[in-house]
């Protein structure tokens, strides 16, 4: 069912039940005020029949016929009936109906009651007079009232099916104007394509859902947008870096098949292979690390940067042993203060790559390495005294591929940094880098415990 046709049918469903309830209570309280306007009709007959009556001693026959003129029979179906203290019913001889002693005896006791059996209401006064107590009940059928109950029945009953029919249709007309930006905004998305990620939908003023759905897929579509860019980015120049050493091996290959050659000649080209299908696993590796941090990594533990960045040192002194680290800590004893929730193995490769980076562009002098805290925050310091990075090319370091201008004749890819972004990203740490030409580069660390 589509949302509109939900919403109409909720709000035609919550509409009639709201409609039921306040013609359910106007119902029952015009039936209550009938119920206790006819009580009151009965008691002014009760008492009238009694002062009637008992005024008869104090009458002529022919005073009191001209008395009971006055006051005739006017309620349907009406019974009266008066009893003296003996139970007897006085002044109105007809046995037709007559009423229990208990009912009579609950009239003295009470003095006024009020029942109902069935459609027939009965009032019961105790009236005292200077000749005796007597018990006057009245009885009759509220016949008018009930056809008034009845019609007003129908005409709510047919009201409310009229309501809940014109309802319905005003529900599609609310829906359908209350959803209209939504289908609008939907209609705009089914025609954006990966082709055509760089429009975006329209916008206002204003803080409604219908625009802050807008203003979220717009947000959506850019980052869409930045990520098919770097995609398309990182596969031209995966390619064109794949291609480099596949090309020369290639070309070895060919050249030394080409002819019968020494021994010796074999051998160099052997050696030229290897040495490109070494560069073409490194490039390879470092492209599967690349595609490995745009996986939700979960796997976060407990980590102390101190006993991560002498793991990191002890690598390159193995893998160097003429590099030259020197290693500094300005820690306080308390190692819950540099100890931080991360991915050992992806921390691991994101700082060897800026230490490797270091060693690497300042050809093997002294590259400083110091974790110390600052307000109340673990930084990583790693400064060398290399080649530098222009101020033109500051901004485009961590971008995959990309190697700066002075970095000619050192081997590499560009990706190793690209790479320490992501993982720093991943784990909330934020970067500083700081350099110059021929001077050195230095990148803070600052980690979030």
């Amino acid at each position: 069912m589509k949302i509109r046709d939900r919403l109409s049918l909720q709000f035609t469903i919550v509409s009639a039940v709201l409609l039921f309830l306040v013609l359910a209570a106007i119902y029952l309280l015009t039936w209550a005020n009938r119920k206790k306007d006819f009580y009151g009709h009965l008691q002014e007959r009760a008492f009238t029949n009694a002062q009637l009556f008992l005024a008869q001693d104090n009458l002529s026959e022919e005073k009191f016929r001209d008395v009971q003129k006055k006051f005739p029979q006017t309620l349907p179906q009406e019974i009266v009936r008066i009893y003296n203290d003996n139970d007897e019913s006085v002044f109105i001889k007809d046995s037709s109906y007559q009423w229990n002693k208990s009912i009579i005896d609950q009239v003295r006791t009470e003095k006024s009651i009020e029942y109902e059996e069935g459609n027939r209401q009965t009032v019961g006064i105790y009236y005292i007079d200077n000749s005796g107590n007597f018990v006057t009940l009245a009885s009759a059928v509220d016949t008018y009232g009930f056809n008034q109950q009845r019609q007003l029945f129908l005409i709510m009953l047919i009201g409310f099916l009229i309501s809940v029919f014109v309802l319905f249709f005003a529900g599609r007309l609310f829906a359908r104007i209350a959803l209209s930006p939504m289908i609008k905004v939907i209609n705009d998305v089914k025609i954006i394509r990966s082709s055509s990620l760089n429009k975006r939908l329209q916008t206002k003023e204003g803080k409604d859902e219908i625009n802050e759905l807008a203003i979220t897929f717009n947000n959506l579509l850019e980052h869409l947008e930045q990520s098919f860019e770097a995609q398309s980015s990182f596969v031209a120049h995966a390619s064109h870096e794949l291609r480099t050493p596949i090309t020369s091996i290639i070309g070895d290959v060919e050249v030394t098949l080409s002819q019968e050659r020494e021994k010796g000649e074999y051998k160099k080209a052997l050696e030229g292979v290897l040495a490109e299908s070494e560069k073409l696993n490194d490039l390879i590796n470092n492209l599967f690390e690349l595609a490995q941090t745009n996986v939700d990594i979960t796997e976060f533990r407990d980590l102390r940067l101190d006993e991560l960045i002498w793991q990191i040192k002890d690598e390159w002194n193995g893998r160097m042993p003429d590099s030259k680290i020197d290693l500094q800590y300005h820690l306080p004893d308390d190692s819950r203060k540099y100890t931080i929730q991360g991915n050992n193995y992806l921390l691991f490769i994101a700082i060897s790559n800026i230490l490797k980076n270091a060693i690497k562009f300042s050809d093997n002098h002294e590259v400083s390495c110091r974790l110390y805290m600052h307000n109340h925050t673990p930084v990583i310091s790693i400064r060398d005294k290399g080649i530098g990075i222009g101020k033109e090319d500051l901004q485009k370091i961590f971008q995959p591929f990309f190697r700066g201008g002075n970095t000619f004749g050192y081997a590499g890819y560009g990706v190793g940094l690209s790479l320490a972004d992501k993982i720093f990203r991943l784990h909330n740490i934020r970067v500083t880098v700081q350099s110059q030409l021929d001077i050195g580069t230095e990148f803070q660390l600052f980690f979030s415990t």
